[in-house]
């Protein structure tokens, strides 16, 4: 089963820009103003990917904010804002 999120455009797996599954096959980027560490933290436990290193902006804007306390297992326990909708799934 294919995640409801991906990092683009990183050197590695994990690592790269956030994004959630908006619709099947289409992806949305989220904002960078909307991201925090706490979500990082959410993400790279989903992924696999061990504690997040750094964080850091990337150009352009986003289309979706997260805000996660840091203790969720998923993004789709987080509460999510914009034009996509939360991703779902495990």
């Amino acid at each position: 089963v294919a995640e409801p999120l991906r990092l683009v455009e990183g050197e590695s797996r994990c690592d790269g820009r956030l994004e959630v599954a908006a619709s099947p096959g289409a992806w949305a980027r989220v904002a960078a103003g909307l991201w925090d560490p706490r979500g990082a933290s959410v993400v790279c436990r989903q992924l696999g990917c061990g504690v997040p290193e750094k964080g850091y902006a990337v150009p352009g804007s986003g289309t979706v904010g997260l805000r996660c306390a840091g203790t969720e297992e998923n993004l789709a326990q987080c509460n999510a804002s914009g034009t996509a909708t939360a991703p779902t799934g495990s």
